[in-house]
């Protein structure tokens, strides 16, 4: 009996080890898988199974590639060397003379490698740009990309440019093929049109010039991040790239196409520099079309502009978009329009921020929005591309069986399309009181989405429209948002109107669907407005050394000697300009307060004067919008400067304070100052959550201390920052200050560093009696606070302090350290 039992347990013990070896692989294979980004083994051999005999209902399109021996041998030196640099770069990627054979015959071309990064050398599979001999190429392009179909997400780009070309913009030529090159089969390749005249042909497009930002010297800043160098390189900016022409060594021998190339440049300079609006320049419903489709298809990544490419319609004259590699079938958690509206253009916007900055082009972007997110949109896609999308995947199939086309991403995204359009609430409204026939309510924007005021709604069910155009800018990221005062005339039938009675009606800019938004009881006032009391704007008509021109949007301040007897409040939307010889004197506690931008400009030998005559007054630049600048300017003992929420550049100005108070106060701002002095004042200059540079400025006389920073960032380059009796620099609050080449000096302590702020000293020096430098004790609500020191002298009996948990030298301190 037992000589039975154990041939019986081999028998059992063999299948075992089987299923358990099997069970093994297949959970290294389900984990090889997945790092690839596919759902799992499971899916994978069900997708194989479906797709790969499907694979063979088509036959494909081939393409036979013959390169001789010595030009593949310069191919494959090429390729190695990009390798090894983990970059592709043009120098040394000389085409090389090759013979194609295809559906259409055989045709001589010049062939290179193609792209920047080395996915496009991996392997087997390179990519390649051809460019066929005049006359001749393949299925009517005579300059196209031979490429591994993931370069672009398989079938992804394939169904976006399906989908541009139904939405009218140009839109490539792209499929599925199997390619061989000298013989060797290496599969199946995507082909991808180029930008030549047969792209514009095919698009129904009259000949003009196809156009980009040379993205050249971007990369070279994308090297040395690779290469983990860096530095502030200025020269890889959207604003400082060349705009460059494709074919454009045609452009020698053409005058015609040259002369056309001129005017697209001419065209783009505009609208970079802001000169002409979006609407002006380009074709602002193929441009909208273009980024409501990159939203459907959650493509966001081919956004930036340096892959963006361009048509001019010399017809029209003006720029279309050209689709190209949309990185899609990503899911989407942001619009292509959000965070950018601000109702202004500036040459420093970024060109997406500067595009979504034109109403015509917004408004038809949201519509367009609202038209794809709809479920029928996708519906009537797949329906009339459907024989398409089975013959496209057939042929991927025979190589990539595991790669179907994800329509459900799609759909998800257009679900989060509407739930972004349909906003939980547009923004807070505050009651502002009722003056005269005028209702005044605050708006207060709390969405990514510029939102359009279309009225208020009264007791009577009427609605009265805003005095004027009215669309709330965007609450940008991280900030609180900026309040909008908005005005209705109220109708003489309107009687008294409470807060509680009506609702401002408001909607996205350019949907078609409007909300109801209830107005609060109290009124939303600043407490920087609560305590100075802010008047309303002034009758400037009164005021005889103004000049109001409504068409340029400009108040100019007279030439002359004038004094202000009592407040001047300007309103917003001007630009306030002044010239010297100009000496304003501003009567006891009396302020000048501009909510425009203001363009002040005197001269070495006479600049700009504005003196004070004591008391709480001052010159105040609020919520300016465009950026203002003050050039050869002397404020003398005006009580208090303050530049809230603004942008400001000074030139050599100058400011006197009394002890009583600040000499300069930036809240929430950007400001340049250059070459300029602050004298006396008690905290002499306080800067809180902004940016601020100062260069070659001098600070000196304050009774207390000469510079205070919470929050934001402040750089001192060159500078002299003198208190006898205070700090020289006390911040705080996760400030972060940077000193180059300045001088410090304070009483007792020359620097102080609380609550987390940053201090990097590059080169200076600080000089007090005491300690040059202290560190506050850590405390737990901002973490510890930090003291660099790269270059630079501490001149005092005790250099440093560093408090307890802080960083000094970037060696951190034990916070139960006692002793230092």
């Amino acid at each position: 009996m037992k000589k039975n039992i154990k041939p019986r347990r081999k028998r059992w013990l063999w299948p075992i080890v089987v299923v358990a070896v099997l069970g093994v692989v297949a959970w290294f294979a389900d984990r090889k898988i997945k790092q690839r980004d596919h759902p799992g083994l499971v899916t994978f051999v069900r997708q194989w199974a479906r797709n790969y005999p499907a694979s063979f209902a088509v036959e494909p399109l081939s393409l036979e590639m013959n390169v001789d021996a010595s030009d593949m041998a310069r191919l494959e030196q090429f390729v190695e060397e990009a390798r090894e640099r983990g970059v592709i770069l043009q120098e040394g990627n000389e085409p090389v003379s090759a013979s194609l054979s295809g559906p259409d015959g055989t045709f001589k071309a010049k062939v290179r490698i193609k792209g920047k990064l080395t996915d496009h050398v991996k392997g087997s599979k390179w990519s390649f740009r051809v460019i066929a001999k005049k006359n001749e190429g393949f299925l009517g392009m005579r300059r196209f990309s031979l490429q591994h179909p993931g370069t672009r997400n398989y079938l992804c780009d394939w169904l976006f440019h399906r989908m541009m070309e139904g939405e009218g913009v140009i839109a490539l030529r792209y499929g599925f093929i199997r390619l061989g090159l000298n013989g060797d089969d290496l599969g199946v390749y995507a082909y991808e049109e180029h930008f030549g005249p047969e792209l514009l042909e095919n698009n129904g497009r009259v000949e003009g010039p196809i156009f980009r930002f040379d993205p050249s010297l971007f990369w070279e800043h994308r090297l040395n991040m690779m290469n983990k160098v860096r530095y502030n390189e200025a020269f890889a900016a959207y604003q400082a790239a060349e705009i460059d022409a494709f074919g454009s060594s045609d452009l020698e021998k053409d005058p015609k196409a040259r002369a056309l190339f001129e005017e697209a440049v001419t065209l783009m300079e505009s609208f970079r520099r802001a000169e002409r609006p979006a609407s002006e320049v380009f074709h602002i419903d193929l441009i909208a079309r273009r980024h409501a489709m990159l939203d459907l298809i959650g493509g966001h990544h081919s956004m930036d502009w340096s892959d963006v490419k361009f048509y001019y319609d010399p017809v029209l004259r003006r720029i279309e978009p050209v689709s190209y590699e949309s990185f899609s079938a990503f899911p989407l958690s942001t619009l292509a329009g959000s965070d950018r509206w601000v109702g202004r253009q500036d040459p420093a916007q970024e060109l997406h921020d500067a595009l979504f900055n034109d109403e015509a082009l917004y408004r038809a972007y949201v519509h367009h929005l609202e038209r794809m997110s709809a479920p029928a949109y996708l519906d009537s896609v797949f329906t009339a591309l459907g024989p398409a999308i089975d013959s496209a995947s057939a042929t991927l199939y025979r190589e990539f069986p595991y790669k179907e086309l994800d329509r459900s991403i799609y759909y998800k995204n257009q679900r989060v399309i509407r739930r972004m359009l349909d906003v939980p609430k547009p923004f807070h409204a505050f009651f502002g009181g009722v003056s005269s026939d005028t209702l005044r309510v605050t708006i207060v924007p709390i969405e990514g989405l510029p939102m359009e005021i279309h009225g208020v709604k009264l007791p009577t069910g009427s609605t009265v429209r805003p005095m004027t155009a009215t669309i709330i800018p965007v609450r940008r990221k991280g900030q609180p948002g900026q309040p909008v005062e908005v005005r209705f005339v109220l109708p003489i039938d309107a009687g008294g109107v409470n807060a509680s009675d009506i609702r401002v009606v408001a909607s996205v800019l350019g949907a078609s669907k409007q909300r109801e938004v209830e107005v609060a009881e109290h009124a939303f006032i600043l407490a920087s407005e609560r305590a100075l009391g802010l008047p309303s704007p002034s009758d400037l008509t009164k005021v005889p050394f103004l000049r109001v021109d409504g068409s340029q949007r400009t108040i100019t301040i007279l030439p002359g000697s004038w004094s202000l007897a009592e407040d001047l409040s300007l309103p917003a939307g001007y630009t306030v300009l002044a010239t010297a010889p100009l000496r304003l004197v501003l009567g006891p506690g009396v302020r000048f307060i501009s909510r425009s931008a203001m363009e002040w400009k005197g001269l070495p030998e006479s600049p700009i004067e504005v003196i004070g005559g004591g008391g709480r007054g001052g010159l105040f630049l609020l919520d300016a919008g465009k950026a203002s600048a003050w050039k050869h300017v002397a404020i003398d003992r005006v009580g208090e400067v303050v530049v809230q929420a603004s942008t400001l550049r000074m030139d050599q100005v100058t400011m006197k304070g009394d002890e009583g108070s600040n000499v300069l106060q930036v809240v929430r701002s950007k400001v340049n100052m250059t070459d300029g002095a602050l004298q006396g004042g008690s905290d002499q200059m306080e800067v809180q959550a902004s940016t601020v540079v100062m260069d070659a400025m001098r600070l000196e006389g304050a009774a207390d201390d000469a510079l205070v920073v919470r929050g934001g960032s402040v750089e001192l380059k060159g500078c002299q920052v003198a208190a006898e009796n205070g700090l020289a620099v006390k911040c705080s609050v996760l400030a972060e200050v940077h000193v180059q080449g300045s001088q410090l000096k304070g009483g007792g302590q020359g620097v102080i560093i609380q609550e987390g702020a940053r201090f990097i000293m590059q080169g200076g020096a600080v000089h007090a009696s005491k300690v040059a430098v202290k560190l506050e004790d850590r405390k737990g609500l901002h973490g510890p606070s930090t003291f660099r020191l790269e270059q630079g002298d501490l001149d005092a009996p005790t250099p440093i302090e560093p408090g307890k948990g802080n960083t000094v030298h970037q060696v951190a301190i034990d916070p139960s350290a006692n002793e230092h």
